[in-house]
């Protein structure tokens, strides 16, 4: 197809030499874990609209389990992208990278689409085998503009969508997707829910890949006490020497027995984990999003991102505090894991309403907390 004949935007299926409907896609969501959850939803509107779609989703190793969750997912190109980075003379992460593009050079796809947009997604997605590319216009390419050369059409980024319902838009775009659908994650039914036989548990999801989106230790303090004096236990997961450091340090200011490390697994692992806890508190990380995904009552703690990348599958049992520079409070963060309870049925009812002064909700980074 040259660039001449090539269809626009929005895509129209059995017109502009397109087949009628399309029978295979290869997905390029190279990273992160947050990225992935955001993108699941996506994928399930695409196997609502073209039941027996084929659809293989090109990957960071690190971040494979996700994908493989969703049962509309045929198969997944596992690429060994940050093994291959950070020690380059790894002689067998180079030989599983060559053979997971050989097995993804061995398919055609009608399609290729390409929602995550930067240069090393972009080559991934000029490997593959199809006719039709589809990625992000050059302003769009996460500071990366020569990744939109590889592909042969480019979607534009609506202003102020981000996350899971910018990812839905682009679908949409691309293959006549039902965005009015509810978000579907579509990795619940994988995971059994917490079980009154087993003490109920809160994760403290502390970590995240960048120090702009911590949330102060004296704050996760604060709040570990009033849910530790709710009957909750504590479970802290860990995912480097820092935030084992950060979570031992908080675990040793809570009385004995009461908090406890996470056994540190696979991203699998760590879903069962969050898919039995009572409650979810994190800041904006993976594992925030994963939480929203399993439908578990969450808060999400934003500081120097904002929430509008947040989209939870149920909005009844998720609150949202911060962002933008403005960081929350230890006690909007308790009243609003009140409400997430008590919107889950897990919790009394009868909580104050969430309309304190906005003086006691948040606060400027450096004030006092």
């Amino acid at each position: 197809m040259t660039r001449t004949q090539l269809p626009r935007l929005p895509l129209r299926w059995g017109q502009a030499g397109l087949p009628q409907a399309p029978r295979s896609l290869l997905l390029v969501q190279i990273s992160a874990m947050g990225d992935q959850v955001q993108t699941l939803p996506a994928v399930s509107d695409i196997a609502a609209r073209w039941p027996g779609i084929a659809i293989d989703w090109a990957v960071d190793a690190r971040f494979a389990d996700i994908p493989r969750l969703h049962p509309a997912v045929r198969r997944v190109f596992a690429l060994p992208l940050k093994t291959v980075q950070n020690a380059p003379a790894n002689a067998g992460a180079w030989r599983e990278l060559l053979a997971q593009f050989r097995a993804l050079r061995a398919q055609t796809y009608d399609l290729v689409w390409d929602p995550h947009s930067v240069l090393k997604s972009a080559i991934v997605a000029r490997l593959a085998k199809s006719p039709l590319r589809v990625g992000y216009s050059a302003p769009d390419c996460g500071g990366e503009p020569l990744a939109a050369r590889a592909y042969h059409l480019h979607f534009s980024r609506p202003p102020g969508i981000h996350g899971t319902e910018g990812r839905r838009l682009f679908a949409r775009a691309v293959l006549d997707t039902d965005t009015s659908r509810p978000a579907d994650y579509a990795i619940r039914h994988a995971f059994s829910a917490s079980s009154p036989e087993r003490p109920a548990y809160a994760v403290l999801a502390h970590g995240a890949s960048k120090p702009e989106k911590l949330w102060p230790v004296e704050h996760w303090r604060a709040l570990g006490e009033r849910l530790i004096a709710q009957d909750l236990q504590l479970v802290l997961p860990w995912g480097n020497a820092a935030e084992r450091d950060r979570a031992e340090r908080l675990i040793a200011a809570w009385p004995a027995g009461r908090a406890r490390l996470a056994d540190r697994g696979s991203v699998t692992d760590m879903a069962h984990l969050l898919a039995g806890a009572a409650l979810v508190v994190g800041v904006d990380t993976g594992f925030s999003h994963l939480a929203a995904a399993l439908r578990r009552p969450l808060v999400m703690l934003f500081t120097s991102t904002g929430a509008e990348l947040f989209t939870p599958e149920d909005p009844a049992i998720s609150r949202t505090l911060g962002g933008n520079g403005v960081v929350p409070r230890p006690d909007a963060a308790w009243l609003a894991a009140q409400q997430a309870l008590a919107a889950a049925g897990m919790r009394d009812p009868d909580v104050p309403a969430f309309s304190p002064a906005p003086a006691r909700i948040c606060e400027r980074p450096g004030s006092a907390p």
